[in-house]
């Protein structure tokens, strides 16, 4: 959801977003060689309530690209890859929270310095402030990827807690199960990323530009984030 006209340099892609092109062709196959050996084979091998919590994980995740892009509009990609880095430390708290990960001296030192790290960011506001951009859009976009950071640290922890869940009762956690549900997490977080492309209409860049006979030509471009890149 990153504006096309901001001159700063396009977001990558955000490392949790879900690769969800590759999805389909390791599901189907694991269907393929079901049936081949039973041919009543389920369709799905993953039970109904656990898809649900993959859909939800999936929209978490397209939430967090959004935080993510959004709030690199009003601070350098410098200062965004240090906030996003903080996300270790919100994996490590909430893996103890939620898994009961058990904490080492190295993540507490981590944490620490990660924390320290992120303070010092903040008590330095006008320093690295891009040109353009106010106090307000400043402490706006550090608070986003703040939260990006958090939503990261908090997605890992549950989905080690789904496969858990999805491993009660006896069951085995199988490659496919796993594709299964890495398939609807990237179902999800795709579409929340493209309503909201095609909401902020970024499919369509009108571009002053290159030509003087048009000044207000326009000229379709690809949408300058996805989750499904």
């Amino acid at each position: 959801m990153f504006f096309a006209e901001n001159p700063r340099p396009r977001p990558r892609p955000h490392p949790l977003a879900p690769r969800l092109p590759r999805r389909p062709l390791p599901v189907a196959a694991s269907y393929l060689s079901r049936r081949a050996h039973d041919p009543s084979a389920p369709v799905v091998l993953t039970p109904p309530r656990i898809l649900l919590a993959a859909a939800g994980l999936g929209l978490a995740t397209g939430a967090d690209d959004f935080l993510y892009v959004y709030g690199l509009s009003f601070v350098p990609v410098s200062t965004s890859a240090i906030l996003i880095s903080t996300q270790l430390a919100f994996t490590v708290f909430f893996a103890f929270l939620i898994v009961r990960q058990r904490l080492t001296a190295l993540s507490v030192n981590a944490v620490a310095l990660l924390t320290v790290g992120a303070v010092v960011l903040g008590l330095h506001v006008s320093s690295d402030r891009p040109a353009g951009v106010s106090k307000g859009q400043y402490w706006l976009g550090f608070l986003l990827t703040l939260a990006a950071a958090a939503l990261y640290g908090l997605v890992p922890p549950l989905i080690e807690l789904t496969y858990k869940r999805a491993a009660g009762r006896g069951r085995v956690v199988t490659y496919a199960l796993v594709m299964e549900m890495q398939l609807v997490m990237g179902f999800f977080a795709t579409a929340f990323c493209t309503v909201g492309t095609i909401v902020n209409n970024d499919f369509q860049v009108r571009c002053p530009c290159h030509s003087p006979l048009s000044p207000h030509s326009t000229r379709r471009v690809a949408p300058a984030f996805s989750a499904a890149t």
